[in-house]
């Protein structure tokens, strides 16, 4: 746990605290600094670190009115951008106003859940970023592959070019996978600047500036942000930089596709986590049985809901005898395969060796028809008043409190 994260938890019971911990791994914060304690600890936690946190999550088990004496004397250790989430047992909306009223972000009931806190963060993320209207905001879909090879990046490519030219939606495509992304590279592309201007220059922050320096165009309504194309070593890349990242391009494009690399870190867990969809490709096969099953487990633990999660099996058909059944896939990771992808390594190679997408090389190839269907199923969650289905279960910040005093009210 470090003293420098942005994560600042103060946990009252200390077996709670594995809970908070995976909270904040899967907010993209595996370094959060967790005190078991109370305000005074908080207090103490506060003056000893060098940075101040962006967020301080505290328990006060059921202390009413007698712990705003002590909010008020924390306040004073809080610088004013520190965002309060309190956890705590008292059910009394004149309570909830009093916390609100003393720069408390959110209140939760306790034991707090997982999905509720971390929808309060992302809220809080996204108020903090750059907003724009509800209806403005564009769906950011992840797409990550369960074993290494497994197809993403043919996922994401085509996916993306589909939304854009099949279905006329702005769609952006980001080559994440900052040392092997070979997207720009398969659709000949020049991407001189790309996701490295972001993530060699943290400290130049994200503005409509660095985004289209980065950007190339693909057709009428498609650009994609490539990767690098030398060979680097990963940068130290914060999970708040992908948040302000994606707040920013939801307000530009209708949709945003996440081209996520297969590792597991604090900034691809932020990704998946600010993420409205996302999709899983595997095969059928053992190890990417094993590696969807740890992928979906950890995803559940943080809140993200089941209804957000795709899970395609690429490859599908093979000549060669696949080792897992459909049914014992979906039984294992207890979720149920959403599309198949045939096994049509003739269409997909030459697509790559002519710099095109699947749907730029001919007609009536079965892998368009199945990635269009796949896409028109995306739009569907969308719905025709264009409001987003994604992960979030807030509303205006407060369903929190209010369904706790409904549930012991009524």
């Amino acid at each position: 746990m470090s003293a420098f994260s942005p994560l600042l938890i103060i946990c009252y019971d200390p077996e709670e605290r594995l809970n908070l911990s995976t909270l904040a791994s899967g907010l993209g914060y595996p370094d959060a600094q967790i005190v078991v304690g109370g305000i005074s600890d908080a207090i103490a936690a506060l003056n000893s670190r060098a940075v101040s946190p962006d967020y301080l999550i505290i328990d006060i088990a059921d202390k009413s009115s007698e712990v705003f004496a002590d909010l008020d004397e924390l306040s004073l250790h809080c610088e004013p951008k520190v965002r309060v989430v309190v956890i705590g047992s008292v059910n009394d909306i004149n309570f909830y106003r009093e916390l609100r009223a003393r720069g408390v972000s959110e209140y939760c009931a306790r034991p707090a859940k997982v999905s509720d806190l971390r929808n309060v963060l992302l809220q809080s993320g996204h108020e903090s970023a750059h907003s724009a209207p509800a209806a403005k905001k564009g769906t950011v879909i992840s797409c990550m592959s369960a074993a290494s090879g497994d197809g993403a990046s043919t996922m994401a490519v085509n996916l993306a070019y589909c939304l854009a030219e099949e279905f006329d939606q702005p769609t952006l495509l980001i080559d994440m996978d900052y040392q092997f992304g070979l997207i720009a590279k398969s659709l000949d592309l020049n991407a001189p600047f790309g996701i490295r201007e972001l993530f060699d220059f943290p400290e130049r922050g994200v503005d409509d500036l660095l985004v289209e320096k980065m950007l190339v165009r693909y057709g009428k309504n498609l650009s994609i942000i490539g990767s690098p194309h030398e060979l680097r070593q990963l940068p130290m890349i914060r999970p708040e930089l992908i948040r302000d990242l994606i707040s920013l391009l939801r307000t530009k494009f209708s949709y945003v596709i996440l081209d996520i690399p297969h590792i597991w870190t604090g900034w691809t867990s932020a990704s998946v986590t600010y993420s409205d969809h996302v999709v899983i490709v595997a095969q059928l096969w053992l190890r990417s049985l094993t590696h969807s099953s740890r992928l979906l487990a950890i995803w559940q633990a943080i809140g993200i809901s089941e209804n957000s999660i795709s899970l395609i099996i690429n490859r599908s058909g093979a000549k060669f005898k696949e080792a897992i059944t459909v049914q014992d896939f979906e039984r294992i990771t207890h979720n149920k395969i959403e599309a198949f992808l045939s096994n049509d390594i003739k269409s997909v190679v030459s697509a790559e060796s002519k710099g095109k997408t699947l749907f730029e090389i001919g007609q009536n190839i079965l892998l368009q028809q199945q990635i269009r269907q796949f896409t028109q199923s995306i739009l569907a969650r969308k719905g025709a008043d264009g409001k987003r289905s994604g992960n979030s279960q807030m509303s205006g910040g407060r369903i929190n409190l209010l369904t706790f005093l409904g549930k012991k009210s009524g």
